[in-house]
């Protein structure tokens, strides 16, 4: 059984909360924003996956909002490097 197999087969884990690491900076020619995201088992890490938002991708704040909003739902910490700021895309400090 390879840890992906872990990774879908998961039962629900204790609620804990997460790292949302955002950072406003010049990106790659193309790129609206990277997103890594530390994906966890029983507590350890697990994966790190990465991916890249194009500019012109369609629904580029849609694509953005499910990719973050999925991994925080999923118990995964999220680090972002977007050219735009965090307000425009909802994110505030709390």
């Amino acid at each position: 059984m390879s840890w992906l197999d872990n990774l879908r087969k998961r039962r629900p884990e204790d609620p804990t909360n997460r790292l949302l690491f955002f950072s406003k900076q010049e990106l790659a020619e193309q790129t609206y924003a990277v997103i890594r995201i530390t994906w966890y088992l029983h507590g350890k890490i697990t994966a790190v996956s990465e991916t890249a938002i194009g500019l012109y991708d369609q629904d580029v704040i849609a694509e953005f909002s499910d990719l973050v909003g999925n991994a925080l739902r999923a118990g995964c910490d999220v680090s972002v490097a977007c050219i735009d700021d965090p307000q425009y895309l909802g994110i505030y400090d709390s």
